[in-house]
This record gives structure tokens, sequence and C-alpha cells, in this order.
């Protein structure tokens, strides 16, 4: 066997365009982050909730910029790695790709936290008045991060066929459903969209800097909720064609980006106790307000259909969320940065079986160890997080803050990672020298320098605002975060450093 035949690959040819937008949807799960993820930004945005969620879209929209430029370039199941190997050395690239599977890992437990501490005991008191014990969590995370990692260990094909129907199908209730709930808002407004609007918000927006500060906080949630976004990039050697990836990179932020700003505004406006202070304090303090709002407009059975199809998207979610990290260890081991045995292939079903197996049991010590961390440090015992109802404002709330702390350490983790993707970018295309003629000589500076740029100068803003004013358990995600980076940084030098 030749050594060329000896690299371990992926099967090829078995994603097409539409598998690899469903895997798009899929990892930003739009129904999840409507019950999690908008309630979480309204804690800190309130009525600016749904300009954090525009802004935080048309972010991502500009990463859609440099995410097809560097498809272009570049295929592989190294994802984001693979890009930014592509223009700078292999060290940068290697801390991306550890940074990649953290905010991945970090996601993926939080998701459970949430939806099966604070949705799902919600959810049940509220349609059948049933109260559950507080360790119900617990158990879920065998539902949301150990039969997802078994799906995609048989196989890529089996898990694209059920992503598809799931993702479409979960975007296509979320966007019509909240297109009625908007027409029978008798008090829509657009001026949730300007946050120099609401004086009486002054003493809420005060603790996290103003509304400015506020509407940056809210956007570490707005932001979070496309974390999946590029979730198709590391299927690039197994897609038939590059088209297929850069087609999924352009659609599927867009169908998802739409229909969350349409969610968040939904839920905000469209909440029961109006849009004052006290309304949107209850709106914060209520662990289920989007269901809430639909039950609202759209009777209980919407809202209890809006429940069970955030739950079939927390499990979406963790299948595409781990598939993904789990190919990024397989491109990095395979490169010697990590054990070889993490690029081992499965005989019969052509995956990265270790790799998968190492994602799925982190993100299961992250989301126990998180809850019990946050809420030990939140005054919560571990005995009380156990024994006391799973809606109790104790247990509720110690929940809420270790989602919120493993979201912002999925936050910092994204942003270090757009930031270098933009600027391998620019360096990418500086490097190639192309020449350019016409129409072209306008568009590459726009492309390769400008737009990137912009999106790099918001990415910085959203990750000042996790950092000043102090906000906990925020702030010390960013220092968990920080710490972990420069830990993977010297682990990077020292095996360079070995194989030099």
């Amino acid at each position: 066997m030749s050594k060329a035949e000896s690299v371990p690959r992926l099967k090829r040819g078995v994603v097409g365009t539409l598998e690899a937008v469903g895997q798009e949807i899929a990892a930003m799960a739009p129904a999840c982050d409507t019950v999690a993820f908008i309630t979480s930004a309204a804690a800190f945005a309130f009525v600016l909730t749904p300009l954090a969620f525009l802004i935080a879209m048309l972010t991502m929209y500009l990463e859609v910029n440099t995410l097809y430029h560097l498809s272009r370039r570049h295929a592989s199941a190294g994802g984001y790695y693979g890009y930014i190997s592509t223009a700078f050395n292999p060290i940068p690239a290697a801390v991306s790709g550890f940074l990649y599977v953290l905010y991945q890992v970090a996601s993926t437990a939080a998701i459970p936290v949430y939806v099966a501490g604070v949705v799902l005991p919600g959810v049940l008191k509220y349609f059948f008045g049933i109260t559950l014990p507080g360790w119900v969590w617990i158990p879920f995370i065998l539902t949301f991060i150990i039969v997802p990692i078994l799906l995609a260990m048989v196989g890529i094909r089996p898990q694209m066929k059920y992503i598809r129907y799931a993702a479409l199908g979960e975007v296509a209730f979320l966007g019509i459903t909240a297109l009625i709930i908007i027409l029978k808002i008798p008090h829509n407004t657009l001026q949730v969209f300007n946050p120099f609007a609401w004086p009486q918000f002054a003493s809420l927006f005060a603790p996290n800097g103003g509304a400015i500060g506020s509407l940056g906080l809210g956007m570490i949630f707005g932001i979070t909720s496309f974390i999946g976004y590029g979730g198709s990039a590391p299927l690039g050697e197994e897609a038939k064609s590059s088209k297929s990836i850069t087609k999924a990179l352009i659609f599927g932020v867009l169908i998802v980006g739409i229909v969350l700003v349409e969610e968040a505004y939904v839920s905000v406006v469209g909440w029961p106790g109006g849009l004052t202070p006290a309304g949107m304090e209850s709106f914060v303090n209520n662990p289920i307000p989007g269901i809430v709002v639909y039950s609202t407009y759209l009777t209980l059975a919407g809202g209890f259909i809006l429940a069970l199809f955030a739950f079939n998207s927390a499990f979406s979610d963790s299948v595409a969320m781990q598939s993904n990290a789990g190919r990024v260890y397989f491109a990095m081991a395979r490169d010697g940065l990590l054990p070889k045995s993490f690029s081992e292939v499965h005989p019969k079903y052509v995956t990265p079986i270790k790799s998968l197996a190492f994602i799925a049991i982190t993100a299961s010590i992250f989301s126990i160890v998180g809850g019990f961390t946050i809420a030990y440090f939140a005054g919560v015992s571990p005995s009380q997080m156990l024994t006391l109802p799973a809606t109790s404002p104790q247990v509720y709330g110690a929940l809420s803050d270790a989602f919120d702390f493993l979201t912002t350490i999925a936050l910092v983790g994204l942003v270090v990672t757009h930031l270098m993707l933009n600027t391998a970018v620019i360096t990418l295309y500086r490097k190639l020298k192309e020449r350019h003629y016409g129409f072209n000589l306008l568009l590459h500076p726009l492309q390769h320098y400008v737009l990137p740029a912009i999106a790099t100068g918001i990415f910085i803003y959203v990750l000042y605002a996790s950092i000043w004013p102090p906000v906990y358990p925020v702030t010390q995600a960013v220092i968990f975060t920080f710490v972990y980076i420069g830990i993977m940084l010297a682990y990077t030098l020292n095996v360079w450093k070995k194989k030099a």
C-alpha cells in the first residue's frame, strides 16, 4: 500500500446540496434557539432583543462572504481548520481547530442543560400541571448527546436523511406560524429595532452599560444561536461537489436568520405582559415565554407543537454539532496534531468513530459538571439541585446561569475563530495576487477585504461587551475560554517543536 493510499479518508459523494443545507439548519437549531437563546438574550437586551438578532443575522451573513471565498479554495473534513491552514501556517489553524471543537462541544453541552432542565419542566407544568424533580436534566444527556453520537457513528447518509426532513420542516413551521402571530398582534411596532426609543428601560439597561451595552450582551446569544453556521464545512470531503457546501453556506444562514428575527420579534412584541419594564421582567422570569406567546395566539396546541419542535431541534442540533466536531478532530489527527487513533475510521460505516466518541464523552462531562459547578457558585448545593422541584427558582436560575456560562464559552470560541477566518480570507487573497478586470475590480476589495473587516469589527465589539462591565457568569466564561486558548496554543507549539 502506498503512502497516499494509507491516508485515512471519508466516503465521498454522499452529501448533496439539500443534505448540506439541512446540516446547516439542523446545526443552528432554530426551534431550540426560539425557546432558549431568545429567552437568555432578553435577560440582557429586553425590548432590544429583536435588534440583537437582526444585527447577529447580518453579521453572520457577512461571514457567508468569508466562508464562500474560503470554501472555493479548500474543501476538507477539517472545515474551518482546513480553511485557516490554507492561508496561514499550521499553528493558528490548529488553535482554530481546538477552538472550533470547544465551542461546538460547549454549545452541545448547553442545550441539554436548558432544554431538559428549564424548558421541559416548564412545559409539563404549564400544559399538564406536572412538577418534575430537579435532577431530570441529567438523564436527558443520554438522549441529547449519546443517542445522536450513535447516529453520527453509523454513517453520514442515514444522518443526512433524518436531518434533512427534520430541519426543513422545523423552519417551515417557525416561519409560517411567526408570520401568522405578527398579523394577529394588535400593537406591532418597529421601535424594538431602535436602541434610543426606550428611556423607560434606563434602570434595567444601566447595570449592563446602558442600552448599547445591553444590546451587545443580547448579541452574545444572538450570535451563538448561529453557532452551527458553517456546519456543512466539515462535510466538504464527503460532498458530491464543493458547490454543495457553498450553496449551503449561503442559504442556511439566510433561512435561519430570517426565522430567528421573526421569532425574536414575535416573542417580545407578542408577550402578554406588554413592552414595559414590568412586562419584560415577567418575560425574563418565565422559563418558557416563547411557548406562552405561541399558546396565546395559536392556542395551546400551537404552543405544544413549538415545544415538540424545540425538543426535536435540540436532538438534531446534537447530531449535527457532534458530527462536525468529530470530523475536525479526525482531520487534525490525520495531520499529526492529535493522537493517530482519532483519525481511524470504522471499517463498515467509514466514520471517525473514535473522534466522535471523544466528543460525546467531553460534551456529557461539560454538561453535568458545568451545571453543578455554576449552581454551587450561585449558592445552590448539589443536594438541592437533585431534590428541589425543577421549576423552583433555585434550580431554574442555576441552570439558566449554567446555560449562559456554556453559551458564552461557545461565543468566545466562535468569535476568535471567525476573527481568524476573516484574517485568513484577507491574507489568502493577498497571497494569490490575482488579476481582476471590469466589475471584479470593485468586487475584489469589497468581498476580500472590506466585508471581512466589518464583520471583524462587530465581533470585537460583542467580545468587549462580554467583558465590560463584568456580568456573572458571562465574564467568568470569557476568562475560562482565554485560559483554554493559552493552553491549546502551548500544546500546539510543543507538538510542532517535536515535529520540527
